[in-house]
């Protein structure tokens, strides 16, 4: 009887708590235990980036005390798969940003009227680095994946490590189950749902397209020639690692943070900054059609910046000057000679990829 009075007392605790918090602290407070936006300038926490978001205001007038309404929004991290490399330019293993569907609206949106600042008590960064990610919509928590010479895909498992799976599967989300199967150089899947994995439906950063948010499929694993079937739920929100930038464009504003200002340049996409956290960009010929949610079908999140040769080199990249000046301002970027650098666009909300109905029709194969 006592433990139910707690349990209700708990409740009603929790109840009252929420409902006096504002809609972006209540889904920070859900996913991580602590708030993503701020009214002061003074909550803001040193190495972190923010988006300053205040319609009809001036940043100036944000500086001095309690705003009264949210205005700073934590650029989040989600769960990725390069901690302790998030500036390095050259990493071993691809480069993955997974954020489930319950989180992936808190990732802050960055226009042509709001700022990106940054906060640190000890340094001024000597540099800005942007890394851009493709965005490749809502999938199950596998990425990466790659294709043998018949076309079946795989990802790899236990390679050089015997933990390799943790660059190619989110370990937070239901995938996870994946890591308890025995050790193997590959773990291939051969179908969600009914579908067949091909390249008709996995994405550049080997991640299944056309999977309806949400939704849970069955998906047909196989170690060695033994399937394994798995329930999983296509409600993480996939980024891939696209093209990188460096930066050196800041203001001092006679507060505790920098304003970052976004080269002229980009594109509307998904930019990792200074190995911090996230910021959706939507430049202004995208403003008006952008729908204001976290997952947009209609913006191209994944046109490329760089521009590369048929050998693999730099043919243009417009944040190094010695490369621009090479290109002839009348000549068309895309002509033949460039590297074919277009990337698939998830589509949003379709069901292309039928589900057998959930049945778990292997659950007496699963690893134990």
């Amino acid at each position: 009887m006592k433990k139910k009075i707690i349990s209700a007392l708990m409740i009603s605790l929790m109840a009252v708590s929420l409902g006096g918090c504002g809609f972006f602290d209540t889904l920070g407070g859900i996913s991580s235990g602590k708030a993503t936006s701020f009214s002061d300038v003074n909550e803001l926490e040193s190495g972190k980036a923010y988006v300053w978001h205040h319609e009809g205001a001036d940043i100036k007038d944000d500086l001095s005390s309690d705003v009264g309404k949210d205005v700073f929004f934590t650029c989040i991290t989600g769960d990725y798969n390069f901690k302790n490399k998030e500036l390095e330019e050259v990493t071993e293993y691809p480069r993955s940003i997974w954020i489930d569907s319950d989180t992936d609206s808190n990732i802050p949106t960055v226009t042509s009227s709001d700022c990106l600042v940054y906060v640190s008590s000890t340094e001024v960064p000597s540099s800005i680095t942007f890394e851009r990610f493709a965005d490749y919509g809502y999938t199950i928590g596998v990425s990466n994946m790659q294709a043998d010479p018949g076309g079946h895909y795989y990802l790899v498992y236990a390679d050089v490590d015997e933990d390799d799976y943790k660059y190619y599967i989110d370990t937070k989300s239901d995938a996870a189950q994946l890591t308890n199967i025995e050790i193997i150089t590959k773990l291939y899947l051969d179908k969600v749902g009914n579908t067949k994995v091909d390249e008709k439906n996995v994405s550049d950063g080997g991640t299944v397209l056309g999977l309806k948010k949400d939704k849970t499929y069955t998906c047909e694993f196989y170690t060695g020639t033994f399937y394994q079937d798995y329930n999983l739920k296509a409600n993480i929100h996939s980024f891939g690692s696209l093209e990188r930038f460096v930066s050196y464009d800041y203001e001092f504003m006679h507060s505790n943070f920098i304003v970052i200002q976004i080269p002229e340049y980009f594109k509307s996409g998904y930019y990792f900054v200074n190995g911090v956290g996230l910021f959706r960009y939507v430049s202004d010929a995208d403003a008006k059609k952008y729908n204001g949610e976290a997952y947009d079908a209609v913006i191209n999140w994944n046109d490329p910046i760089i521009l590369y040769n048929e050998d693999g080199t730099v043919k243009y990249d417009p944040s190094v000057p010695d490369s621009t000046s090479s290109v002839d301002e009348s000549s068309d970027l895309g002509d033949t000679g460039d590297v074919n650098i277009d990337v698939k666009l998830p589509v949003d909300n379709t069901d292309e990829i039928t589900d057998s109905g959930g049945e778990n029709k292997g659950e007496e194969s699963e690893s134990k």
